[in-house]
């Protein structure tokens, strides 16, 4: 959150103000996202440029579920993990300078909050693909770990946590790990083999389906 977000949030004035302006900012995503459901009717669009629409229009749609202040409790949903992932490493590969990938793994099916989930990795993912920088590389990882759990694992094979280049990592983190606790899932930062950070999200077995 900015500065001026926090000082918008500040006090009951300020809570009304914020509420304003999300109510203004949700129209404005539905009105992109009407203009993005407009343009899959060109005839023109095709192969990669649908693509590229088609994740837009599933970006657009995960943050108009984040700007509407009527749920503010956890959601239970059951989705299957990799196409969450899936996405989300599609979107990061063509937004960010590093490659991105997701490794090969099993079909999991969680039964969580899928829009913190997507908050959680989308954060996870835009401080790795930060650390990596140019010409770097991220993975993404999925699998059954013990007790019946399951663990994501984002790694990068930058300089290591604390010797990235300055941006919003420290907020990044804070926000995941809020995010976390009301998942029921538990944040893990350490180095891996190698140089490099890695960030894993485990979630207990009460989540698999």
């Amino acid at each position: 959150m900015t500065d001026s977000a926090r000082e918008l949030g500040d006090g009951p004035r300020g809570g009304a103000e914020l509420r304003s302006l999300l109510h203004d900012l949700g129209h404005g995503l539905a009105t992109l996202s009407y203009l993005a459901d407009g343009l899959r009717a060109e005839a023109s669009l095709a192969g990669d440029a649908l693509h590229r629409l088609r994740l837009m229009e599933l970006e657009l749609d995960r943050l108009l579920g984040l700007v509407d202040l009527r749920v503010e409790q956890p959601v239970e949903e059951v989705f299957a993990l990799r196409g969450l992932l899936t996405q989300l490493v599609a979107v990061k590969s063509l937004a960010g300078p590093a490659d991105v990938s997701l490794a090969p793994g099993p079909a999991i099916t969680l039964r969580t909050d899928q829009t913190l989930l997507w908050r959680m990795v989308s954060n996870l993912l835009d401080n790795a693909v930060r650390a990596a920088g140019r010409g770097g590389r991220v993975e993404v990882a999925a699998d059954r770990a013990g007790a019946g759990g399951v663990s994501v694992e984002i790694t990068d094979d930058g300089p290591g946590f604390g010797n990235a280049p300055p941006g919003s990592s420290s907020l990044g983190l804070g926000i995941v790990m809020a995010l976390a606790q009301r998942c029921g899932a538990d944040l893990r930062i350490d180095p891996p083999p190698r140089r490099g950070t890695r960030v894993q999200l485990a979630f207990p077995a009460s989540c698999v389906v």
